[in-house]
């Protein structure tokens, strides 16, 4: 285990987090290593004595992992208040499984407000001052511009590996470049930005070999991107993803920190301007407005909503965003998918089918 391995190395501790919009910079800068609690499956029935069976499977599957045994390296646990399930996990998490440090970190929804910004700014301080008492030292701007300039970095090249999978295909599939996000999220950046830049330099080599290839264009959207199999159906009906806004994949891939001026506003101004997730500010319909504007951009010929079973915000979107796409006569499809466990067949139907009647067919 890549974390396990590096607290041995390293004697610090490693802090996780819900996903995804946790400033890891802020973990990293206080001398921890960010831990995505997203790679571990847990059986769901370890949950089931704590949470609802109709809280959605994420975090079930997440406190689920944790109570089997397969987080043992925590110390630490930020989860990122984003919906009526997460403001309450906290809670019983300390009551289950307590770590020694624990926090929430409480988003504003309403990001247009004037006093969005102002609030986002004092949560962050507050986070900030959690952490250093944690370590028993104060955090410096030296240490998180750093780490600031660290993961921006890590970011770009994640970047430049999704651009590169888009034009080569043939070079990167769509389940190796999410399984590539999926391990960012847990290795030492150090270490992963080195083996980042030896696998682009090494594709860019490759990609002279290969002629773009004709595949049918999705866009992928829904909170998380699970199960990673959903990638294989694609590839086997000749789409490929070109554009995404799951938190475990170009969410956590946009927007960097300026590493210059005020850290905190920094970190404040890329929160607040970042791609927009599910009922943040639903009545101006930024989602759908991006979403449309991904579709144009990336010349997409359909788009797939993996709606998480039980995801409350992705239900409350997912009207507008259907609409939208009819309106624009870009076809559309809704699957449900779920942490712990769908039937697979019925998945691979479904997309098979969608992508064939876009155009594409079986690939063999």
């Amino acid at each position: 285990m890549e974390a396990g391995q590096w607290k041995k190395e390293h004697g610090k501790g490693i802090v996780g987090f819900l996903l995804t919009d946790v400033p890891e910079e802020l973990i990293h800068a206080a001398g921890f290593l960010p831990y995505a609690v997203n790679a571990e499956e847990g059986r769901l029935e370890f949950a089931d004595a704590h949470l609802q069976t109709w809280a959605c499977s994420f975090t079930r599957n997440s406190l689920a992992a944790a109570v089997e045994g397969k987080l043992p390296f925590l110390d630490g646990l930020i989860i990122p208040q984003t919906c009526d399930t997460t403001r309450m996990l906290m809670g019983i998490w300390k009551h289950v499984m307590p770590l020694p440090y624990m926090e929430n970190f409480r988003l504003p929804r309403q990001v247009e407000r004037p006093s969005a910004r102002e609030y986002l700014r004092g949560e962050l301080a507050r986070l900030k001052k959690s952490l250093e008492t944690y370590r028993g030292s104060a955090i410096t701007d030296d240490e998180l511009r750093k780490s600031f300039s660290l993961f921006n970095n890590n970011r770009n090249l994640l970047r430049q590996l999704y651009l590169l999978h888009v034009e080569s295909p043939q070079l990167l599939s769509d389940k190796e470049l999410f399984v590539i996000i999926k391990a960012a999220m847990v290795m030492p950046r150090e270490k992963l930005n080195d083996l980042l830049e030896q696998l682009l330099a090494l594709l860019e080599k490759e990609r002279e070999k290969y002629g773009s290839a004709e595949k049918i264009r999705l866009l992928l959207s829904g909170t998380l991107l699970e199960p990673l199999e959903i990638l294989d159906y694609v590839a086997e009906a000749g789409g490929i993803v070109v554009s995404d806004d799951f938190q475990n994949g170009s969410r956590y891939l946009e927007g960097d920190v300026a590493e210059t001026g005020d850290p905190m506003e920094a970190l404040a101004e890329r929160q607040i301007t970042r791609m927009p997730a599910a009922m943040y500010d639903p009545e101006k319909h930024k989602r759908t407005n991006y979403l449309l504007n991904q579709v144009r951009e990336k010349a997409v010929d359909g788009v797939l909503f993996l709606h998480l079973k039980f995801c409350e915000p992705e239900n409350y979107d997912y009207y507008d965003n259907m609409q939208a796409m009819e309106k624009e006569g870009i076809p559309a499809m809704r699957v449900e998918t779920a942490y712990g466990g769908l039937p697979q067949g019925q998945l691979q139907t479904r997309i098979h089918a969608f992508i064939e009647m876009l155009g594409g067919g079986d690939t063999d």
